[in-house]
C-alpha cells in the first residue's frame, strides 16, 4: 500500500514523505481501534468503550495527511504551469 501513489514532487518531496507515513500511521491506528474495540466488547464492555480514545488520533493523522497531500498537490501544479508558461515566452 502506498498512499497518493500518483503524486510526485520537486520540491516538497519530505511534506509528501510525511503525508504518506501519516497515511499510513492514520490507517493502521484506525484498524488498531477497531479491533481493540471487538475484542473489548466481547471481553467486557468498559473496556470496549476505552479504546474509542484512539479514534481523534487516528482521524487527526488521516486529516493531516491529506491536507499536506493538498498542499504539495497544489503545489507542483503551480510549478508545472509556471514552467510551461516560461517555456511559451521563450519561444
Amino acid at each position: 500500500m502506498k498512499p497518493y501513489k500518483n503524486l510526485n514532487s520537486k520540491n516538497l518531496g519530505l511534506l509528501l514523505l510525511m503525508a504518506r507515513i501519516s497515511a499510513v500511521f492514520g490507517v493502521f491506528l484506525l484498524v488498531l481501534t477497531g479491533v481493540v474495540f471487538l475484542f473489548g466488547l466481547f471481553g467486557g464492555g468498559v473496556q470496549a468503550f476505552s479504546s474509542i480514545a484512539l479514534l481523534p488520533a487516528s482521524l487527526g493523522a488521516i486529516f493531516f495527511s491529506g491536507v499536506s497531500a493538498a498542499i504539495v498537490a497544489f503545489e507542483e501544479n503551480y510549478r508545472l504551469r509556471t514552467e510551461h508558461i516560461l517555456k511559451n515566452k521563450e519561444i
